[in-house]
């Protein structure tokens, strides 16, 4: 029987958002800086948050604050009362995401489509209205999300309408702990930073509606405790991934008041269908009684559910199913040994031919030749253990090798090769090596450049500093050093004792010194013994070295030993990447030229030496498929006369180098410091420009140059420890958690 007011469909209206509204909204549901692909708009996988439809209705298209109570009161359904749109909470929310929606609206038309489902008397305690609302691609009639809202209109039943259905209870599984826990504290302010969204209903920001209803005071939105739920399942159970998220539903129980903690209980339910697992959850808000020093838990939501695909938080994460693709005829088997484990992955075999794998894991479908899988085998017969490289002939094996027998053990699958060959690969290795062209490193659209922290000079004024002894006598200290080189670009080491063997053993710490003409391991005054500026007492401008080798040296150190009979010499430094950034923002095209003009440079001081790097090279050099700025080359001493080069192309290149030559002399980029001895400065060549001062009297210096990819062996290794770093080998997935991501 139909209800009054069911099928009413409001007007269409047109919503859009900027990627600021989903950095926002992101925020104020509580998303973690470890969460950056939500947090940070350059970031290679920016996605919206997938809950952000829910805001939508609210936020339409504004930019600027709107009065609540005149938008939701501005069309009548027919058949039922005209309700106070004053005393309204939210009532549930089932919210199914068809298509994610684009970090930005621009560029395409987007309406908000709502039709009523139903209006329900529920006597004294007031009325429920229920919508169904789609996101609608407006030109191709596509939806990418439906929600179904109910809205309890406070004390305003009794009209005589019907009572509708009856909620339906998720309990989560008997007798079972919560497979994760989710907390989140509000405060005083959360609602107001919520409400920024676009739903500026005063009952969340000024006390005297909340009195009025008896709630007294001010609450918490309840679609913040929903999302904030959301996000806390698809944090501890999704791996934060957007794409593992398809729907949830949740009902509210019970108002929040600003301070109250939010307790997310999470269960798993095995249940799963088209690759999503049904999960239960809990959320409950904690309230300090006034004056008590007791607490009291209630629930905010009822039990309910999202369908989510399950994404575990530790290191042995398992592939939901391996299927065998192609059809022919064969006598292959397979069997799983893990019948009994508490947590099966059932294996499907559908096919007889085993000319591929596919292995169906988070949504995605990855294809393994035969082939490449037998000659990619990981075992000790075909890697070597100690060297870990290969050992078996390619080209030896049968190239129509097949799989003649394949059991799906707890870690991992043991294949039967039809050449004789016992094999077995472990899921971690597998996964490293999927074929996801989703998240391949494939060329991008738009340059973009990897998170840093950047010293700015007036802002901050604490370098990063490390100590000497720590460095030389723990790994994990050593590995902070690097660390804190790889994100800031520079750092400092003290308490060096002033003598170059000690020196020299701390670069050691890292790799092996890198030999140019030069020599190794510096100890040097400016005697002009190599014909080079650096060795002469005279200013030097900010650059980078090494501009004239094929691979500049990544890592350069100073260590000044002493300095008498004078002063000056102050140390340089300029943050190469914020300089490029800031180039972008303010001249596009002088970016692109000096980041497509190569030009030639050398080293030719002393008569023996005539070096030139084997490829011309540009200032501002771009990874060919991370689409990254990775190095920076600037060295106007060392830098050749170009040849070929017509006079428009020359006007453009040397008014984008004017440019870039005045950003990083602007005051707020350059980094001065005075060197002591018993300080050593260690920055990122490919990074960060260095100079020094004019200087009297004689100083004594010591350093060297390490290589990059000594350095960045040396730091992925202490970072995510050998065996992720040797199974993730060949692996080109971007991913934050991949050691090969870090270059």
């Amino acid at each position: 029987m139909s209800t009054p007011g069911a099928g009413h469909e409001f007007p269409r209206q047109e919503v859009s958002w900027l990627k600021r509204d989903a950095l926002l909204f992101a925020y104020s549901i509580g998303c973690k800086a470890d969460e950056l692909h939500f947090l940070y708009e350059l970031h290679p996988n920016f996605a919206v948050f997938p809950t952000y439809p829910i805001i939508l209705p609210f936020k339409l298209t504004d930019q600027e604050v709107t009065d609540f109570y005149a938008r939701s009161g501005g069309s009548p359904i027919p058949g039922v009362p005209k309700f106070d749109y004053r005393r309204v909470v939210d009532g549930q929310r089932k919210l199914t995401i068809l298509k994610p929606l684009p970090p930005t609206s621009e560029g395409k038309k987007f309406e908000l489509r709502n039709k009523v489902i139903g209006v329900y008397d529920k006597g004294k305690p007031g009325t429920v209205i229920e919508t169904e609302q789609t996101i609608v691609d407006k030109e191709t009639g596509e939806i990418y999300s439906r929600t179904v809202s109910s809205g309890f209109f406070v004390g305003q039943g009794n009209w005589g309408g019907p009572k509708g259905p009856s909620n339906v209870n998720y309990a989560p599984p008997e007798g079972k702990q919560p497979d994760a826990v989710h907390v989140v504290q509000t405060t005083p302010e959360t609602a107001h930073l919520y409400r920024l969204n676009g739903d500026y209903n005063p009952l969340h920001a000024t006390p005297e509606p909340g009195a009025k209803m008896g709630f007294g005071g001010a609450i918490v939105h309840g679609l913040f405790s929903w999302n904030s739920a959301a996000h806390g399942v698809l944090r501890e159970l999704g791996g934060s991934d957007p794409k593992n998220l398809k729907e949830i539903q949740a009902r509210f129980a019970s108002p929040v008041i600003p301070g109250d903690k939010l307790i997310t209980e999470i269960w798993r339910t095995g249940s799963l269908q088209d690759g999503y697992e049904e999960i239960r959850f809990v959320t409950k808000n904690v309230m300090i009684d006034r004056g008590t020093s007791t607490s009291r838990a209630v629930s905010s939501f009822t039990p309910k559910y999202v369908k989510l695909t399950y994404k575990s938080s530790s290191v042995s994460t398992r592939f939901p199913s391996l299927v065998r693709a192609n059809s022919s005829v064969s006598n292959a088997r397979a069997t799983s040994s893990n019948s009994d484990n508490e947590d099966p992955w059932p294996l499907h075999l559908r096919n007889q031919k085993w000319e591929s794998l596919q292995l169906n894991h988070e949504g995605q479908a990855s294809n393994f030749g035969t082939f490449w899988l037998r000659d990619n085998c990981q075992c000790s017969k075909c890697i070597h253990p100690d060297t870990r490289q290969r050992t078996v002939d390619t080209f030896a094996i049968p190239d129509d090798i097949r799989i003649k027998y394949l059991s799906y053990e707890k870690d991992g699958v043991k294949v039967d090769w039809s050449d004789g060959h016992h094999a077995y690969y472990p899921f971690p290795w597998l996964k490293s090596h999927s074929n996801k062209p989703v998240s391949k490193l494939e060329p991008k659209s738009e340059l973009h450049f990897r998170e840093i922290k950047s010293y700015v000079p007036g802002r901050d004024s604490t370098f990063p500093t490390f100590p000497y002894a720590d460095i030389m006598a723990d790994d994990g200290a050593l590995r902070d050093w690097l660390e804190g080189i790889y994100d800031w670009g520079f750092a400092f080491v003290q308490g060096v004792p002033t003598n170059p063997e000690s020196t020299e053993a701390l670069l050691k710490r890292i790799a092996f010194i890198r030999n140019t003409h030069y020599g190794g391991f510096w100890d040097f005054t400016a005697d002009l013994t190599f014909k080079d500026t650096a060795y002469t007492t005279e200013f030097l401008g900010a650059h980078t070295d090494n501009t004239y080798f094929t691979d500049p040296a990544r890592l350069q150190l100073f260590h000044l030993l002493s300095h008498t009979n004078g002063d000056g010499g102050a140390s340089l430094l300029v943050d190469g990447f914020r300089a490029a950034s800031i180039l972008r923002e303010e001249s596009p095209q002088d970016f692109e030229l000096l980041m497509s003009t190569n030009h030639p440079y050398h080293s030719s001081g002393n008569e023996d030496v005539c070096v030139q790097p084997a490829e011309q090279a540009p200032v501002l050099k771009i990874h060919p498929e991370l689409q990254r700025l990775y190095q920076i080359r600037w060295n106007n001493y060392d830098r050749a006369a170009k040849k070929n080069w017509n006079w428009e192309e020359q006007v453009k290149w040397y008014t984008a180098a004017r440019h870039w030559d005045e950003i990083i002399r602007r005051k707020d980029m350059e980094i001065w410091t005075q060197l002591e001895p018993g300080t050593a400065l260690i920055f990122d060549n490919w990074r960060m420009l260095h100079g020094r001062s004019e200087f009297t009297g004689k100083r004594r210096m010591c350093g060297g140059y390490i290589n990059n990819d000594d350095f960045i062996s040396r730091y992925r290794l202490l970072k995510f420890g050998r065996e992720e770093v040797l199974r993730n080998i060949g692996n080109d997935q971007w991913s934050l958690d991949n050691p090969n991501y870090y270059i």
